[in-house]
């Protein structure tokens, strides 16, 4: 049975679960919150399309004649409007409203800036908390010799380096399953992609070291807080033909740490 096939069955046996859950009114994680609208009150629920609890969802109610129009929206999902029909002597209502999730463009890529193209994702974002968003990568484990979370970066070009918040690494069949937990609120960029780098190799290229330097120095330039770690990630891939004088001072700090632990642990 092939991965995807795998998966698809997964995600159709969760998803029934979920469904049964709904309909025999299990207890499905906490009561929506309370908003007027007029004279009427409304009990209003806010979830993913999973039916995940979204947290602190921007909820509006109003009454236009009959209807009570509740507008709910949250960082990374689409915005839903919902309309209910005022009855009779009726003066509470409830409402649940799904968000969708918002889906950017997501592209993988070595250190030497070239896709790996045997590398998918899957979009599923079951178990993962309603504001955060899952990127589920899976890649060759023939293509990633130094599988670990130390030689993966996520960068979204309006937010920075790196922005995933976890990293887990998994055997599935012949490939990692590398799954990465980031803000939703990233997914509100206009700049609707999300860039994966993978270090495949020992050493990258002079060209590619000479553009990771370079963002280097304008992430030093600008005080983002992810330089260093960016700076820890490349320094062991630069290629011997890099000049020592070329090299940012994140770069520079990241060889003399090196040198100090290799003097303190050498036999």
């Amino acid at each position: 049975m092939t991965g995807p096939m795998v998966i698809f069955r997964l995600r159709t046996a969760f998803s029934c679960l979920l469904l049964f859950a709904f309909i025999l009114g299990f207890p499905m994680d906490i009561l929506g919150a309370e908003y007027k609208a007029g004279p009427y009150l409304i009990d209003v629920d806010v979830r993913t399309s999973l039916t995940q609890v979204i947290p602190n969802p921007h909820v509006t109610c109003r009454l236009s004649g009959k209807v009570i129009k509740v507008s709910a929206s949250a960082p990374g999902y689409f915005a839903q409007t919902h309309e209910i029909s005022v009855k009779p002597g009726i003066m509470s209502y409830s409402a649940m409203i799904r968000l969708s999730d918002k889906q950017p463009r997501l592209s993988v890529e070595d250190f030497n800036y070239k896709p790996i193209v045997s590398a998918y994702f899957d979009r599923y974002q079951g178990n993962t908390p309603g504001e955060l968003y899952a990127i589920n990568l899976y890649l060759p484990i023939k293509s990633w010799p130094h599988a670990n979370p130390a030689n993966i970066i996520v960068n979204q070009p309006g937010y920075g380096w790196p922005i995933q918040q976890t990293c887990e690494i998994s055997v599935f069949e012949d490939f990692y399953w590398v799954r990465m937990l980031i803000d939703r609120a990233v997914l509100d960029d206009p700049k609707n992609e999300l860039l994966i780098y993978v270090n495949t190799a020992e050493v990258i290229s002079v060209s590619a070291a000479e553009k990771w330097l370079e963002t280097i120095v304008r992430l030093e330039s600008a005080g983002h807080p992810g330089v260093e770690q960016l700076a820890f990630i490349l320094t062991p891939l630069l290629p011997a033909e890099i000049s020592a004088e070329a090299l940012p001072d994140a770069v520079s700090r990241q060889i003399a740490n090196r040198r100090r632990f290799s003097t303190l642990h050498r036999d």
